[in-house]
C-alpha cells in the first residue's frame, strides 16, 4: 500500500524497504523542508557563531515541523492522506524574523530561527495533527532548528538573539523518519507532495 500512495501523481517516494523498522512502527512526523534560500541563508549565519560548540542541522534537513513525532505503524495512509490534503493548500511564504536560543533562555539546547505562521498553515496544521497527532489543540510556534548544544557546553555564556530577515516559500510537505543515534537525529524523507501551486507551476 505505501509504495502504490507514494507513486501517485505530484508524490515522490524513497524505497521505505531500505529504512529499519522497530518493533513494526516507525518513528515519524510531519514537516515543510526548508527552501533553498533558507539553506544558504542558515549556512552563511554559521561564521556568526564560531565560538560556539553547536551541532549545526545538515541544510538538507532544516524544516518546520507541522506534527510532531508518534510511532507510525504504515505510512501508506499517511502518505495518501497529505496527497489529498495539499490539493486544497497553496504554498506557504513566511518571513523568519529572529534567530535565538531555545526553547527558552533558562533551559536553552537549540539554536532556532522564528516567524509568525500565516492563518492558512495553521489551518493546515491543525487539519494534519488531528488526523494524527494528540496536540491538535496545543499552540503551534513556527520554528526552524538551525543547531543543537548540550547546555553544559556553553557553560552559561549563549548567543544573543539576532534580528534576520529569511524570506522563504515552503512548495511542498513531508513525511519523515526520526532515527535517534547517540550523534543526534537524522531525518529521511518517506514520502513528500507539492502543494497546489507549486504543482501547476510545473506543469503537473
Amino acid at each position: 500500500m505505501c509504495l502504490r500512495a507514494c507513486r501517485r501523481s505530484r508524490i515522490s517516494s524513497a524505497d521505505a524497504s531500505l529504512f529499519p523498522v522497530k518493533d513494526g512502527f516507525r518513528r515519524v512526523f510531519l514537516g515543510l523542508p526548508a527552501p533553498a534560500g533558507l539553506q544558504e541563508a542558515v549556512l552563511q549565519s554559521r561564521s556568526l557563531y564560531s565560538g560556539f560548540p553547536f551541532r549545526w542541522t545538515a541544510p538538507e534537513h532544516l524544516h518546520v515541523t507541522l506534527v510532531p513525532p508518534w510511532q507510525c505503524p504504515d505510512i501508506g495512509p499517511v502518505c495518501a492522506v497529505i496527497s489529498e490534503t495539499a490539493l486544497r493548500y497553496p504554498c506557504f511564504s513566511v518571513v523568519f524574523n529572529s534567530l535565538s536560543p531555545g526553547p527558552s533562555r533558562r533551559k536553552p539546547r537549540l539554536l532556532w530561527a522564528t516567524a509568525k505562521a500565516p492563518l492558512h498553515l495553521l489551518q493546515l496544521r491543525r487539519e494534519l495533527a488531528l488526523g494524527f497527532s494528540a496536540e491538535a489543540d496545543h499552540d503551534f510556534f513556527l520554528h526552524m532548528t538551525v543547531a543543537r548544544f548540550r547546555p553544559e557546553a556553553v557553560s552559561g555564556i549563549l548567543p544573543e538573539p539576532r534580528i534576520v530577515f529569511w524570506p522563504g516559500t515552503f512548495d511542498r510537505i513531508c513525511l519523515y523518519e526520526s532515527l535517534l543515534y547517540p550523534s543526534g537525529a537524522v531525518y529521511r524523507e518517506l514520502c513528500s507532495v507539492r502543494f497546489v501551486e507549486a504543482s501547476r507551476g510545473r506543469g503537473n
